[in-house]
C-alpha cells in the first residue's frame, strides 16, 4: 500500500500461512507469457524480481537461468532475510541475491548506478498492492535499461475471482479491505492503461491474459488455510478490517466456516483473471 508516497506494510501480512500459500507461485504457473522472451535473451542477463515474498519465483528462475543475474526485492525485511538464508537450499550455486526495499523510493535497494542497468525488472501482483500504481511502473521503466530493456507485469485482476463454493462474505470482506486502503480490486484490467499512463508507448507492449488457478486439493489447502489463519488470527490486518467494519465473531466464524468448505470440497476451485504485458523499452 502507499500513503503519502510511502508504501505501507502488505495488507495481508508475511505471516507463514501465506508465504505458504505464495509457494504455489512459479515459473511455469505465474511467467508462461515471459518464459519465450527470457530464453531468447543472452544466459547472463540481469533481472530485478520486485515484489518477491518468499522468492518462490525468484529461485526458479535463478534455477533455470543459473548464468544470469537474479535478485529478489520486496519490502518486508524479514521475508527477505528468511530468502537470503534458503539460497543455499533453493537455489544452490545460482547468481541470486535478495533485497529489501520499497518500489516507490528504489534508492532503498538500487545504487544510483545500478538504475536504468537491468535486461528484465519484472513484477508479479505488486501493483494491484500498491494505491498508486501507476508511480509504480514509472519506477519499473526506470530501473530497466532505456534501449532494450524489458519490464514484465502480471497483475491479478481480483473483482474477476470465482471460488466454488461460493463464500460471498469473503469477497464482500476483500473488496472492502481494498477499498479501505486504496487499492484497486480491478487492476488487473487496468493494466494496459496505466502501463500507457506511465509512459510506455502502446507499440512497446505485448498484451496477454491468463487464469491464475487453485484446483487441488494440495493448492486449495494452501489458499484456503492462509484466508482462514489471517480470519483466526485477532492480531491480523484482516480480522482487524473485520473488526473495524463492524464484524460480529460469529460472522468472522461464517467466514472462516464457508473457507474450510472450499479446502474440503472435492468439486471447489478458485480461479482470477490476471493479465500480463511486456513492454521493450526502445526509442
Amino acid at each position: 500500500m502507499v500513503s503519502n508516497g510511502q508504501q505501507q506494510n502488505y495488507h495481508i501480512g508475511h505471516k507463514e500461512e501465506t508465504l505458504k500459500a505464495f509457494e504455489l507461485r512459479n515459473v511455469s504457473a505465474c511467467l508462461g507469457y515471459l518464459l519465450p522472451t527470457l530464453e531468447a535473451l543472452p544466459p547472463t542477463f540481469s533481472l530485478l524480481d520486485i515484489g518477491c515474498g518468499p522468492g518462490s519465483i525468484t529461485f526458479d528462475l535463478a534455477r533455470r537461468f543459473p548464468q544470469a543475474r537474479i535478485i529478489g526485492v520486496d519490502l518486508g525485511e524479514e521475508v527477505i532475510e528468511r530468502n537470503k538464508a534458503n539460497i543455499a537450499t533453493f537455489a544452490p550455486g545460482a547468481n541470486i541475491e535478495f533485497r529489501a526495499g520499497n518500489l516507490l523510493t528504489p534508492e532503498t535497494f538500487v545504487s544510483a548506478d545500478e538504475i536504468g542497468t537491468f535486461d528484465v525488472v519484472h513484477e508479479h501482483t505488486t501493483l494491484i498492492c500498491i494505491s498508486d500504481n501507476v508511480a509504480g511502473l514509472r519506477v519499473l521503466k526506470r530501473l530497466a535499461k532505456q534501449e532494450g530493456g524489458i519490464v514484465a507485469c502480471r497483475e491479478a485482476d481480483t473483482n474477476s475471482q470465482v471460488i466454488w463454493p461460493a463464500v460471498p462474505e469473503t469477497a464482500e470482506l476483500q473488496e472492502r479491505i481494498y477499498a479501505m486502503n486504496g487499492l484497486d480490486t480491478q487492476m488487473g484490467r487496468k493494466l494496459l492503461s496505466k502501463a500507457l499512463e506511465a509512459g510506455f508507448r502502446r507499440d512497446q507492449i505485448t498484451a496477454s491474459a491468463s487464469v491464475l488457478s487453485n484446483i487441488t486439493a494440495s493448492e486449495r489447502l494452501l489458499y484456503g488455510g492462509s484466508m482462514v489463519a489471517m480470519l483466526a488470527d485477532e492480531s491480523s490486518d484482516y480480522r482487524k478490517a473485520a473488526a473495524k467494519f463492524g464484524y460480529t465473531d460469529g460472522q468472522v466464524d461464517v467466514l472462516r466456516s464457508n473457507m474450510e468448505k472450499v479446502i474440503a470440497a472435492e468439486d471447489g476451485w478458485r480461479l482470477c483473471i490476471c493479465t500480463e504485458i511486456i513492454c521493450r523499452l526502445r526509442t
